[in-house]
């Protein structure tokens, strides 16, 4: 009876996944719309450009626009994120990061930190970097679909 409840407990252990490192959230957000593809790009544009990005490519027939690397410097390393808008039923917000990331703890400075590409930057920096355009796509009658 011992043995059968410990291999009960083991293959019910062994089958639950577990992540001691959890990945984060991948920056994504989706928004419904109203109105024409290319007026809500426009507007779009015209929020991110208020917000610091450099827009890089803006193709209104086809519903994209893609930003530069904005930075975000604050406390310890810098914090770079780009915006690529993609619209057609829906607004789908994809945002790309970089950051500084320790690589030694001796020598100068500036050899101390070393940029990274990530698309999934912390939560935490998520939260001050991507998510502070919630509040402004809502501002011109976009609506954040909750995944």
């Amino acid at each position: 009876m011992p043995l059968k409840i410990f291999l009960n407990f083991s293959l019910i252990f062994l089958a639950i996944k577990f992540s001691f490192c959890p990945e984060y959230p991948r920056m994504v957000m989706h928004f419904d719309y109203q109105g024409s593809q290319k007026e809500t790009l426009l507007k779009i544009r015209s929020i991110l450009e208020q917000n610091g990005f450099k827009i890089l490519e803006y193709a209104p027939e086809d519903g994209f626009l893609f930003t530069d690397y904005k930075e975000f410097n604050w406390g310890t390393g810098r914090r770079l994120l780009a915006v690529a808008v993609h619209i057609n039923d829906k607004v789908k917000l994809t945002g790309m990061g970089k950051m500084d990331i320790p690589i030694t703890d001796l020598g100068e400075p500036e050899d101390l930190l070393e940029i990274k590409d990530v698309d999934r930057l912390p939560y935490n920096i998520q939260k001050k970097t991507f998510f502070t355009l919630v509040e402004p796509f809502e501002e011109i009658g976009l609506k954040l679909i909750n995944n």
